[in-house]
């Protein structure tokens, strides 16, 4: 109930946005939410969420050595070819590195 109200009001507040990314903002509640889309990531940082994106989980892990390049090779090439994400060049370029 109160994520529906919660949605709602971010409906109003964010029009520009889709179904999916006001469910995330209003799921995440005062949390974190991941998402990948700059106007989406801009309200859930207004709505007090901390937000990160596919590459910079992937940075992280790599910059930890939680997850070898080969490893960040294959998740990026998945997400390329299942759910045609695209990584700014210098961006996948740095991953792989």
């Amino acid at each position: 109930m109160v994520e529906s109200r919660d949605y709602s009001r971010l409906q109003k507040k964010y029009p520009m946005l889709g179904a999916g990314e006001l469910s995330v903002i209003a799921s995440a509640k005062d949390k974190i939410a991941f998402i990948e889309d700059r106007d989406a990531e801009n309200a859930a940082r207004k709505e007090g969420l901390k937000v990160y994106n596919i590459p910079e989980v992937l940075l992280a892990c790599k910059r930890r050595e939680l997850i070898e390049r080969s490893e960040i090779a294959q998740i990026i090439n998945k997400l390329k070819e299942k759910d045609g994400y695209v990584f700014k060049k210098e961006i996948e370029e740095e991953l792989i590195r």
